[in-house]
C-alpha cells in the first residue's frame, strides 16, 4: 500500500521525532552539537524560524514556523543528514528514526505558548535535571546563557517576553487541560485541490447521544471536510451506510 501523502501548510508546528525502538540517538555532546549544526543549515536552507527546541537522548522536540509548505522537505533533510552522520560515526546500518516525524499544526496563540512550555519542561519531567535552566540542549538554556547555539532562535516569538518572564512562565505548572490542548491538533486536508485546516474535532458535530439529529450532523461533518470512513469509524457504522445518508 503506498504511503499516504503528508499534507502541510505554512505556519507553526510542534515537531517530534524519536529513535527507532526508542533507542538513544544522541550518545555524547558531539552528537547533540552536530544535530544543532544541521538545524542551523535547515533554518537557512528552508527559511524556517526555530521558536524553541529540546533535544532529549532518544528524541527531539522543535517548535518551528514555515513560510511555505516545505516542512516535510526540511525535516527529511534534517533527519537524513543526521542519520548519515550517526551511522557513520557508530558504524551501524539501518533506520535511525522511528518512522517519519510527527508534527502538530499550532492553530492559536495560546496553543503556541503551551507547546513552548511543554518543550522546555521535558528535561524536568524526565528527571534529567532539577532546575529548568540546567539542561544545555534546549532553547531556554541557550538564550539564558547566550550559548553557541542561541543564534538558532533568531526571529523567535519567545523574545516577545523578557528572559525573566519566559523563565517564570515555563517554570509554572502544566495543567492537565493544557496537555489536552497540546495534543488536540487540527487536521489539514486537501479538498478539491485546496488546502483546508479543520479546527473542529469530529466529536463536536455530535451529541453524547449520537442518534440525535444524526443524519443532519453526518452531512455537516462531511461538508466540513471529514471523510466517509472517518465518520463511519467514529459512529461505528459502515462506510456504505454513511454513503447512503449522504446521497
Amino acid at each position: 500500500m503506498p504511503r499516504r501523502e503528508r499534507i502541510s501548510h505554512a505556519g507553526c508546528y510542534h515537531v517530534v521525532c524519536r529513535g527507532v525502538e526508542r533507542r538513544n540517538v544522541f550518545l555524547d555532546s558531539d552528537d547533540f552539537e552536530q544535530f544543532l549544526i544541521l538545524l542551523k543549515s535547515v533554518k537557512k536552507e528552508f527559511d524556517i524560524v526555530v521558536h524553541s527546541f529540546c533535544l532529549m537522548t532518544n528524541h527531539y522536540h522543535i517548535l518551528l514556523e514555515t513560510k511555505e509548505d516545505n516542512i516535510s522537505l526540511a525535516m527529511k533533510y534534517l533527519n537524513s543528514h543526521y542519520a548519515i552522520y550517526f551511522n557513520k560515526k557508530y558504524k551501524r546500518t539501518g533506520h535511525l528514526w522511528q518512522g517519519r516525524f510527527h508534527s502538530d499544526y499550532l492553530y492559536a496563540d495560546n496553543h503556541f505558548w503551551y507547546v513552548a512550555k511543554y518543550i522546555e519542561q521535558n528535561p524536568i519531567k524526565a528527571k534529567m535535571v532539577k532546575e529548568i535552566h540546567h539542561y544545555k540542549y534546549q532553547s531556554f538554556f541557550q538564550w539564558k546563557y547566550q550559548c553557541e547555539y542561541s543564534y538558532l532562535l533568531e526571529g523567535s516569538k519567545i523574545f516577545d517576553m523578557t528572559l525573566l518572564e519566559y523563565q517564570n512562565y515555563i517554570s509554572s505548572d502544566m495543567d492537565s487541560d493544557i496537555l489536552d490542548i497540546i495534543y488536540t491538533a487540527p487536521k489539514i486536508i486537501n479538498k478539491n485541490g485546496e488546502i483546508k485546516i479543520l479546527y473542529k474535532r469530529l466529536n463536536t458535530f455530535f451529541h453524547e447521544d449520537k442518534s440525535i439529529n444524526r443524519n443532519n450532523n453526518i452531512k455537516k461533518a462531511y461538508e466540513y471536510g471529514y471523510t466517509k470512513s472517518e465518520i463511519a469509524n467514529f459512529l461505528a457504522l459502515s462506510s456504505t451506510a454513511i454513503s447512503k445518508i449522504l446521497d
